[in-house]
Formats: C-alpha cells, sequence, structure tokens
C-alpha cells in the first residue's frame, strides 16, 4: 500500500476546507438583519417612517427595497448550513462588497437619517458587515484552492457567458449610476431621490457580482448557493409592484428593461440551480 504524500493530503484538505464557525454565525446575523428588513419594508412599505432607517417615498420605493431583502433570505438562510468553504465563496466577496456601497451610501447621505433604533439596525448591518466578510474570505482563501481550480462540474458555456456579461454591464451601470446618480434618476419609472438611487444602485452590484461570481467559479456546485435570491426576487419584485401599481409608470421602457432582464437572469440561475441539484443527486 502506497503512502499518501503530504503534497497530496494538503491538496486534498484545500479542496474540502470547512466554513469557519464564524463565518457561518456571521451569515446568520446577516440572515435574521435581511429578516428583519423584509418584516419592515416588505410587508409594510408604507410605514417606513416608524420601522425604517429613513422614510422613504414613494411607498414603491420602499417595496422595492423590501423586494431585494426578501430575495437574498433565499441565498443567505441556506449558507448558514453549507459545511464546505468552495459552496458557499460565491457570495462572501460579493457581500462584502454590496455592504461597502451601503455604508457609503449612508456616511454620504448622514443628514438624511436620525437616531432611532431602526437606524441604528441599519448602521450595524452596513458597518460591521465589510471587514468580517473580507477577514473571512481572506482567511479561507488562504487555506483553500484558488477561484476556478478544480471545477468537477462546469457551466454550460452559454450560461455561464451571459452571467459574466449581464454580471459586468449590471455592476458597471450600478457603479456609475452610484457616482451620479442623475443619470438613474432620469430614466425611473418612479420617484428615486439621491440616497433611494444609491441604496437601488448598491442593490444591482450585488446582483450583478453574484452574476460574476458565479461565472468566476464555473462550478454548477459551487455557484448554486447564489442562483435562489436571484430566482426569487422576480416574484418579489412582482408582488410589489402589483401592490403599488398605481405608482409605477408603466410605459416606462428603463422598467422593462430591467423586468425582462431578471426574468432572463432567473430563468438561467434556474437552470444553473437543477443542474447542480441533478448533479449532488447522482453523486449521492
Amino acid at each position: 500500500m502506497s503512502a499518501i504524500s503530504p503534497g497530496t493530503a494538503t491538496l486534498e484538505r484545500a479542496k474540502t476546507l470547512p466554513v469557519w464557525w464564524p463565518l457561518r454565525a456571521w451569515l446568520g446575523v446577516e440572515a435574521l438583519f435581511g429578516l428583519g428588513a423584509s418584516l419592515a419594508i416588505f410587508l409594510d412599505p408604507g410605514g417606513s417612517l416608524a420601522n425604517f432607517a429613513w422614510p422613504i417615498k414613494p411607498d414603491v420605493m420602499a417595496a422595492t427595497l423590501g423586494a431585494f431583502y426578501l430575495a437574498s433570505l433565499f441565498s443567505l438562510a441556506p449558507s448558514v448550513f453549507i459545511t464546505l468553504w468552495q459552496n458557499v465563496r460565491v457570495i462572501v466577496l460579493p457581500g462584502a462588497i454590496f455592504t461597502t456601497v451601503l455604508l457609503l451610501a449612508t456616511v454620504l447621505h448622514w443628514d438624511r437619517f436620525t437616531a432611532s433604533l431602526p437606524f441604528y439596525i441599519w448602521l450595524a448591518s452596513y458597518v460591521l458587515p465589510p471587514p468580517i466578510f473580507a477577514a473571512m474570505y481572506w482567511w479561507h482563501q488562504c487555506r483553500s484552492r484558488p477561484v476556478g481550480a478544480d471545477v468537477e462540474h462546469p457551466l454550460p458555456g452559454a450560461l455561464r457567458a451571459f452571467l459574466f456579461v449581464n454580471g459586468v454591464a449590471l455592476t458597471a451601470f450600478a457603479a456609475v449610476a452610484f457616482v451620479v446618480p442623475s443619470i438613474l434618476q432620469q430614466i425611473a419609472p418612479w420617484t428615486f431621490t439621491p440616497l433611494t438611487t444609491r441604496v437601488f444602485s448598491g442593490f444591482i452590484v450585488l446582483v450583478g457580482l453574484f452574476q460574476v461570481g458565479m461565472a468566476w467559479e464555473n462550478d454548477l456546485i459551487r455557484a448554486r448557493i447564489a442562483a435562489p435570491m436571484l430566482v426569487a426576487f422576480p416574484f418579489a419584485i412582482a408582488i410589489q409592484l402589483a401592490r403599488f401599481s398605481a405608482e409605477v409608470r408603466w410605459t416606462n421602457i428603463a422598467l422593462w428593461v430591467f423586468l425582462i432582464d431578471i426574468i432572463l437572469i432567473a430563468l438561467v440561475c434556474l437552470a444553473v440551480w437543477m443542474q447542480a441539484s441533478g448533479r449532488r443527486g447522482r453523486a449521492a
């Protein structure tokens, strides 16, 4: 019987690196933040004056942000139970960047916020995650294989190309809109303020980076955890737009481009999720 070489053993450990418990605990905290925001402005967008960090008008704007928060739960909640680092990695770096963007939006519009319990929760939910996510990513990656290495279940080429191109395009547009909010305000289907424009742009950055991360991983199993949020979002936004349809300019072209794009994203991510589930089922 031949002994396993130290190099082979190290490689296997890197490929099967477990998620360190502090990251799993923090993902649970993030899920609670998302749940709290969902209960506040997904269920009761009109009550943002009392139940959120700042009053958001029109109500459809608060409802839209609530849809993002609710959809995020579909990836955050299951991520707590993932045991292998490479299978949760795809959402960690985007999470660090997204929360940094929303922290910047908070600082730039500090005068819009008032001291209240919802504001302190909001502030904690964007001050704490960037360094925690960045530190956790660094700690795990120092012990793991590079992103894209040892791919066993590659994404179909067309799906990967769509995720990469669409993800880069959305991220780039959102970055420009964050810097120059008037670009988005001029084409929006309802009234956007500079603050809501920047917060909305932060969520679009998250959607874009999830797609780029999935394409970068290029593995169905590793990309799978990012898919549920992107599949759930069109359903969540459809519910909110239906609830506040009177506030929506339905002839707005940008709105339909946005809706078509998120539906395409959802279909691609559903295909990824189903193929990944099939591969895991056959492996089991």
